[in-house]
């Protein structure tokens, strides 16, 4: 990621699980710089859930080729910052966005926060009062098409074979 004038950044990360449906599937760290480890153990769907947005925000400065992160240093090589996503011995690490700004962490804008979500109690079916009346049909009832035997669909196919086997013989014979 390019950096190239001095003063505060604010890098936000942002992430979030579609693929699995339990915690510890997907978990890796994050580290900036080669030096500097912003998060470890994340995961995730442990963290928000399947299919929530999560952010990681990383405030950090940059001074005379040096990025200073959590009264740590390190050099900047070539005007660009490294993001490493280090893969534990869980599935692979993924990522959605990423962006750095110049500014600081309280001008960044946030996530809302997650709604309590409610307990689900599986379907529940709602039990409509029954009215004492009979329904009456509106109509003459309908056959029901699987009932009767049509044979007529085979007749064209007793004609095809009738016709190609006398065909065939008349044929070998030649």
């Amino acid at each position: 990621i390019p950096i190239n004038d001095d003063g505060e950044y604010v890098m936000v990360l942002k992430f979030c699980e579609v693929y699995f449906n339990s915690p510890n599937m997907k978990v890796f760290d994050i580290v900036l710089n080669g030096d500097h480890t912003i998060v470890t153990d994340l995961d995730i769907y442990d963290r928000v859930g399947r299919g929530v947005a999560h952010d990681e925000y990383v405030s950090f400065s940059v001074n005379r080729g040096r990025l200073y992160y959590n009264e740590e240093e390190s050099d900047i090589r070539g005007g660009k910052i490294r993001v490493e996503f280090i893969k534990g011995y869980r599935d692979n690490p993924k990522i959605n966005a990423i962006y750095v700004a110049r500014t600081k962490m309280d001008e960044v804008p946030k996530l809302p926060p997650l709604p309590e979500v409610e307990e689900w109690k599986g379907d529940e079916v709602e039990e409509r009062p029954s009215s004492g009346k009979n329904r009456r049909a509106s109509g003459p009832r309908t056959p029901d098409p699987y009932s009767v035997e049509d044979s007529s669909i085979m007749l064209p196919v007793f004609v095809a074979i009738g016709a190609f086997i006398p065909l065939l013989f008349c044929l070998c014979k030649l």
